[in-house]
Protein backbone atom coordinates (compact mmCIF):
# COMPACT_ATOMS: atom_id res chain seq x y z
CA UNK A 1 0.00 0.00 0.00
CA UNK A 2 0.95 3.29 -0.82
CA UNK A 3 1.10 5.78 2.26
CA UNK A 4 1.70 10.21 2.59
CA UNK A 5 3.56 10.33 6.35
CA UNK A 6 3.90 12.76 7.88
CA UNK A 7 6.44 13.47 10.97
CA UNK A 8 5.54 16.60 13.32
CA UNK A 9 8.00 19.68 13.69
CA UNK A 10 11.43 17.79 12.60
CA UNK A 11 13.79 20.74 11.09
CA UNK A 12 11.97 23.72 12.00
CA UNK A 13 13.91 26.73 13.44
CA UNK A 14 16.76 24.18 14.08
CA UNK A 15 15.03 22.04 16.13
CA UNK A 16 14.82 17.72 15.94
CA UNK A 17 16.91 17.37 12.76
CA UNK A 18 16.53 14.82 10.22
CA UNK A 19 18.62 14.96 7.15
CA UNK A 20 16.13 13.62 4.48
CA UNK A 21 18.49 11.43 2.67
CA UNK A 22 18.94 9.63 6.60
CA UNK A 23 15.48 9.86 6.80
CA UNK A 24 14.96 7.67 3.31
CA UNK A 25 17.42 5.28 4.51
CA UNK A 26 16.29 4.72 7.46
CA UNK A 27 12.39 4.04 5.92
CA UNK A 28 14.48 1.69 3.50
CA UNK A 29 16.03 -0.35 6.29
CA UNK A 30 12.80 -1.08 7.86
CA UNK A 31 11.42 -2.55 4.91
CA UNK A 32 9.58 0.52 3.45
CA UNK A 33 9.72 0.70 -0.94
CA UNK A 34 9.81 3.57 -3.00
CA UNK A 35 10.45 6.18 -0.58
CA UNK A 36 10.16 9.71 -1.56
CA UNK A 37 10.31 12.78 0.16
CA UNK A 38 9.25 16.53 -0.12
CA UNK A 39 10.88 19.73 1.29
CA UNK A 40 12.80 19.30 4.72
CA UNK A 41 9.93 18.68 7.06
CA UNK A 42 9.29 15.23 7.68
CA UNK A 43 6.71 14.69 4.39
CA UNK A 44 7.03 11.25 2.68
CA UNK A 45 5.56 9.34 0.52
CA UNK A 46 6.38 5.46 0.78
CA UNK A 47 5.29 1.66 -0.01
CA UNK A 48 4.64 -1.01 2.50
CA UNK A 49 2.81 -4.15 2.74
CA UNK A 50 0.83 -3.13 5.94
CA UNK A 51 -2.69 -2.09 5.49
CA UNK A 52 -3.69 -0.19 8.61
CA UNK A 53 -2.32 3.54 9.25
CA UNK A 54 -2.34 3.08 12.60
CA UNK A 55 0.52 0.58 12.82
CA UNK A 56 2.48 2.17 10.01
CA UNK A 57 2.30 5.43 12.38
CA UNK A 58 3.41 3.61 15.86
CA UNK A 59 6.19 1.79 13.54
CA UNK A 60 7.32 5.03 11.95
CA UNK A 61 7.32 6.64 15.47
CA UNK A 62 9.45 3.23 16.61
CA UNK A 63 12.40 3.06 13.87
CA UNK A 64 12.62 7.35 14.31
CA UNK A 65 13.23 6.57 17.94
CA UNK A 66 15.74 4.32 17.01
CA UNK A 67 17.67 5.68 14.44
CA UNK A 68 17.70 9.40 15.43
CA UNK A 69 16.66 9.32 19.17
CA UNK A 70 13.92 11.56 18.42
CA UNK A 71 10.57 11.17 19.73
CA UNK A 72 8.61 12.31 16.92
CA UNK A 73 4.37 12.00 16.42
CA UNK A 74 3.76 10.75 13.22
CA UNK A 75 0.31 11.18 11.28
CA UNK A 76 0.26 8.92 8.17
CA UNK A 77 -2.38 8.40 5.38
CA UNK A 78 -3.42 5.46 2.71
CA UNK A 79 -3.34 7.80 -0.63
CA UNK A 80 -6.60 6.70 -1.20
CA UNK A 81 -7.90 8.28 2.67
CA UNK A 82 -5.53 11.41 1.80
CA UNK A 83 -6.94 12.06 -1.74
CA UNK A 84 -10.80 11.76 -0.18
CA UNK A 85 -9.64 14.19 2.55
CA UNK A 86 -8.47 16.74 -0.32
CA UNK A 87 -11.68 16.33 -2.49
CA UNK A 88 -13.83 17.16 0.61
CA UNK A 89 -12.24 20.45 1.35
CA UNK A 90 -14.74 22.32 2.87
CA UNK A 91 -13.25 26.08 2.23
CA UNK A 92 -12.69 25.59 -1.53
CA UNK A 93 -11.04 28.36 -2.57
CA UNK A 94 -9.81 30.21 0.68
CA UNK A 95 -6.22 30.25 2.27
CA UNK A 96 -6.18 26.99 4.28
CA UNK A 97 -3.91 25.32 6.62
CA UNK A 98 -4.70 21.75 7.48
CA UNK A 99 -3.80 19.65 10.47
CA UNK A 100 -3.52 16.04 10.24
CA UNK A 101 -4.80 13.82 13.05
CA UNK A 102 -3.70 10.53 13.89
CA UNK A 103 -7.36 8.93 15.02
CA UNK A 104 -10.56 9.90 14.33
CA UNK A 105 -11.59 12.50 17.55
CA UNK A 106 -14.57 12.43 19.20
CA UNK A 107 -17.20 14.75 18.18
CA UNK A 108 -17.80 16.05 21.85
CA UNK A 109 -14.29 17.33 21.41
CA UNK A 110 -14.96 18.40 17.91
CA UNK A 111 -17.54 20.56 19.33
CA UNK A 112 -15.08 22.33 21.93
CA UNK A 113 -12.88 23.07 19.28
CA UNK A 114 -15.24 24.75 17.41
CA UNK A 115 -16.92 26.34 20.33
CA UNK A 116 -13.28 27.95 20.32
CA UNK A 117 -13.91 30.27 16.98
CA UNK A 118 -14.72 33.94 17.46
CA UNK A 119 -16.55 36.46 15.11
CA UNK A 120 -14.12 37.35 12.43
CA UNK A 121 -11.39 34.49 13.43
CA UNK A 122 -10.59 31.85 11.41
CA UNK A 123 -12.99 28.91 10.75
CA UNK A 124 -12.63 25.15 11.60
CA UNK A 125 -13.99 21.89 10.07
CA UNK A 126 -13.02 18.51 10.88
CA UNK A 127 -13.76 15.71 8.27
CA UNK A 128 -12.41 12.34 8.55
CA UNK A 129 -8.97 12.66 10.38
CA UNK A 130 -8.50 16.30 8.43
CA UNK A 131 -8.73 19.62 10.40
CA UNK A 132 -9.02 22.45 7.90
CA UNK A 133 -8.19 25.83 8.97
CA UNK A 134 -9.66 28.83 6.58
CA UNK A 135 -6.87 30.97 7.72
CA UNK A 136 -8.31 34.85 7.99
CA UNK A 137 -4.85 36.29 8.60
CA UNK A 138 -1.75 34.30 8.34
CA UNK A 139 -0.91 30.81 10.41
CA UNK A 140 1.06 32.86 13.15
CA UNK A 141 -2.16 34.49 13.98
CA UNK A 142 -4.47 31.28 13.79
CA UNK A 143 -6.13 30.51 17.37
CA UNK A 144 -5.56 26.86 15.99
CA UNK A 145 -2.28 26.33 17.47
CA UNK A 146 -1.16 22.53 16.70
CA UNK A 147 -0.83 22.31 20.71
CA UNK A 148 -4.43 23.59 21.20
CA UNK A 149 -5.52 21.27 17.95
CA UNK A 150 -3.58 18.13 20.15
CA UNK A 151 -5.07 19.21 23.55
CA UNK A 152 -8.52 20.22 22.39
CA UNK A 153 -9.06 16.87 20.10
CA UNK A 154 -7.04 14.23 22.20
CA UNK A 155 -5.15 13.64 19.20
CA UNK A 156 -1.42 13.47 17.95
CA UNK A 157 -1.53 16.26 14.78
CA UNK A 158 0.52 17.95 12.39
CA UNK A 159 -0.26 20.77 10.21
CA UNK A 160 0.61 21.48 6.69
CA UNK A 161 -0.24 24.57 4.61
CA UNK A 162 -2.69 23.62 1.71
CA UNK A 163 0.02 23.59 -1.00
CA UNK A 164 1.79 21.04 0.27
CA UNK A 165 -1.13 18.91 1.07
CA UNK A 166 -1.59 19.44 -2.89
CA UNK A 167 1.96 18.57 -3.74
CA UNK A 168 2.09 15.27 -1.42
CA UNK A 169 -1.46 14.06 -3.55
CA UNK A 170 0.98 15.15 -7.06
CA UNK A 171 3.64 13.60 -5.79
CA UNK A 172 2.25 10.49 -4.51
CA UNK A 173 0.97 9.80 -8.39
CA UNK A 174 4.67 9.73 -9.70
Amino acid sequence: MKYIIFLRAINVGGNRKIKMADLRDAFLNEGYNDVMTYIQTGNIIAEHEETNHETIQKDVERFIKHHFDLDVPVVAFHVTEYEGGIEQNPFKGEKLMVHFLDILPEQVNVDKLKDLSQAGQDDCEVVGRFLYISLKAGVSDSLYSNNLVEKTLQVKATARNWNTVLKMAEKSKQ
